[in-house]
């Protein structure tokens, strides 16, 4: 599995689970905190908190912040230009 994919088994577990986590993000009913916690598969809340400081670098919070900064950027590819 390691020689054809790149990563162990459980390491490509944990980055689905995350990239989950992150799409509880969007969408109408966005969930948050121990909810969104336990809607992405973590046993608690603060598991969730070490596997995202972990993979991504920063914790959730951190994340959210820096995500409200941003807002939209296109790429004028995409827009057609």
């Amino acid at each position: 599995f390691l020689a054809a994919v790149g990563l162990s088994p459980k390491v490509l577990c944990r980055i689905e689970r995350l990239q989950h986590a992150l799409s509880l993000l969007q969408g109408p009913r966005a969930v948050e905190g121990a909810e969104w916690a336990l809607a992405a598969g973590y046993y608690d809340q603060a598991h969730q908190v070490r596997e995202f400081r972990a993979l991504a670098g920063l914790t959730p919070g951190a994340y959210a912040r820096e995500r409200a900064e941003v807002g939209f950027v296109q790429s004028p590819d995409a827009a057609g230009a």
